[in-house]
């Protein structure tokens, strides 16, 4: 497939790779003109001042009585909304719970594009019933909410084998951890494989359901990595400013 012919966001979009090869930047990229965008941040540090979006501090109590509370509560945020709109929601802990609750929140939104950045520290590798069910059900078959799932991850092996055998689209940024390149091989011919290791930043290998395995150049010099914000822990609520990984 060449590289200026490029198809639409698929259901569920993976993007692997070591950080700051330009992954995260691509998944922002991709999802660019979405019209009604989430954007979930662990990091709380190049997101935080990202353009052009709402952001959403939310604070989390756990437990089967716990839940989102104070202002900064995504149930506030939805709660009569119409048409457009852009929020990054910037969790900072029980982020798995906070995934799963944002998850079937979503499902009652309709047609809605979710990127998260970090997937694997919100669905680490393990057995199949230790996916949170709203997750897994926005995963397999939130396209009948029109909810379209992205997710940016360093290490593979460590996002929950569900996503990635689900994924319609993988692409692959450069790494050299051993465990990502031995999973490569199983997605793309082994002359793939071998590169990502030395591939420059912005450049991807794309695996996909619809298509033979190519190297993506298109992005080099159009997309940039996103600058870190050194002061992100201290800022308040609601921010807006400029951002990638």
């Amino acid at each position: 497939m060449p590289n200026s012919k490029r198809s639409e966001l698929e259901y569920l979009e993976l993007f692997f790779g070591k950080s700051l090869t330009g992954k995260t930047a691509r998944m922002l990229h991709e999802v660019r003109r979405q019209p009604r965008l989430v954007v979930v941040d662990p990091k709380c540090s190049q997101l935080v001042s990202l353009a052009g979006f709402d952001h959403v501090w939310p604070e989390y109590v756990p437990g089967k009585r716990g839940g989102w509370t104070g202002e900064q509560n995504p149930v506030n945020y939805f709660r009569g909304r119409t048409g457009k709109f852009r929020v990054v929601i910037h969790v900072r802990e029980h982020l798995p719970e906070q995934l799963n609750s944002l998850c079937l929140l979503l499902r009652a939104v309709r047609n809605v594009t979710l990127a998260v950045d970090e997937l694997g520290l919100f669905i680490p590798s393990g057995a199949a019933a230790a996916l949170p069910s709203s997750i897994l059900s926005a995963m397999i078959s939130g396209s009948h909410e029109g909810l379209i799932f992205c997710g940016t991850a360093q290490i593979p092996s460590l996002v929950h084998f569900i996503a990635r055998s689900n994924a319609s689209r993988i692409r692959w940024f450069r790494t050299t951890e051993i465990n990502s390149l031995s999973a490569a091989k199983s997605y793309m011919p082994r002359a793939f494989a071998d590169s990502l290791p030395s591939l420059p930043d912005y450049v991807c290998i794309e695996t996909s359901d619809a298509h033979a395995a190519f190297r993506d150049e298109s992005m080099v010099g159009k997309i940039h990595l996103i600058s870190r914000n050194n002061n992100a822990r201290a800022l308040p609520a609601v921010q807006t400013e400029k951002t990638d990984s």
